[in-house]
């Protein structure tokens, strides 16, 4: 099977990530069932889909028309079996727990089809444990799209100890085809690649902020006016290229081993969710937030990556 015959496209779970993950594949012209527990989940799904293409269409990455079109294409159902009947590639974006997925996994692998190429948005767990829970382990791989995915453009695929070349092949140029970044990642290991160097990046945050070199705010801000603008076209290894090698290296040589090397969350993290402020949705974190100030950061923070996934297309294109 190739990228380019896939039209019929299942996906597991109606939230933020399912429902945009849903308009990706019918953007480009495919057939998408979409399910969930109950109506409600659905009605939700599809608020979120409708205003993720508006965004995109504002944005002047995606037509009216074309938006539209998308919608009409996306069946809406709470029946799994008529979701995973005859689809080619199911995508399940469920709560990220094991459990939960290795059943729905279980299900999947009796309900679709032999060849069905089932893959899990899991932004972190085990794709060999997942994938056991089928007679299929060589069509089961990850595909984790990052939040917000109608935006985003990185996915990562992750093959798990027996998911074939062949699998993870077909993945990436599914990817690529929705007009996304895909990497594959080759060993199946906690956090794959994204979520591993994010964290690395917030567990020197919190040492810092625990430590009372900076405030949270000039944090934020030596990231986002200094290392943050570079990272977004260059990445860590081709800035140091651009840098100096020789010169990365005699930093690192004294500045390793004053980096936080803590093994769990640091207490400052932990008295914070301890105490239920667990940021914009409970209107207290590291910042206070009332509602309106959380829907004002989320819009500019969309509208900015709008903005930059333009210019970076515009400067891929040129090169």
């Amino acid at each position: 099977m190739r990228a380019g015959e896939i039209s019929r496209i299942a996906v597991v779970g109606a939230g933020t990530m399912g429902a945009n993950i849903a308009g990706a594949f019918a953007r480009i012209g495919c057939d998408v069932r979409i399910t969930d527990l109950n109506q409600r989940q659905l009605r939700n799904g599809i608020r979120i889909l409708e205003s993720s293409q508006k965004a995109l269409v504002d944005a002047k990455l995606l037509t009216q028309r074309r938006a539209h079109l998308a919608l009409e294409r996306v069946t809406w159902t709470v029946n799994l079996g008529s979701t995973c009947d005859n689809v080619q590639l199911l995508i399940e974006a469920v709560s990220e727990d094991l459990s939960l997925k290795k059943r729905m996994f279980r299900q999947f692998d009796e309900l679709c089809p032999k060849k069905t190429v089932l893959a899990s948005n899991t932004s972190g767990l085990a794709i060999s444990e997942i994938a056991l829970a089928t007679k299929r382990p060589a069509l089961v791989a990850g595909m984790h799209f990052w939040n917000p995915p109608h935006i985003i453009p990185l996915v990562e695929v992750t093959k798990g100890k027996k998911t074939s070349d062949a699998t993870g092949r077909l993945l990436m140029a599914i990817a690529r085809r929705i007009g996304k970044c895909p990497i594959l990642v080759n060993h199946d290991i906690p956090g794959f690649v994204g979520n591993r160097l994010q964290f690395a990046v917030l567990r020197e945050a919190l040492h810092l902020l625990s430590e009372g070199v900076a405030s949270a705010e000039d944090i934020d801000a030596a990231m986002t006016a200094g290392p943050g603008l570079r990272y977004g076209l260059l990445g860590p290894l081709r800035t140091a290229d651009l840098g100096g090698l020789d010169v990365f290296h005699a930093i690192s040589s004294y500045l390793f081993g004053e980096l936080s090397a803590a093994k769990e969350p640091p207490a400052l993290l932990s008295d914070l969710v301890k105490r239920k402020k667990l940021g914009a949705k409970t209107g207290h974190g590291f910042y206070k937030y009332t509602k309106r100030d959380a829907k004002k950061t989320i819009a500019q923070r969309d509208r900015v990556l709008l903005g930059f996934l333009n210019i970076l297309k515009k400067e891929r294109a040129r090169s």
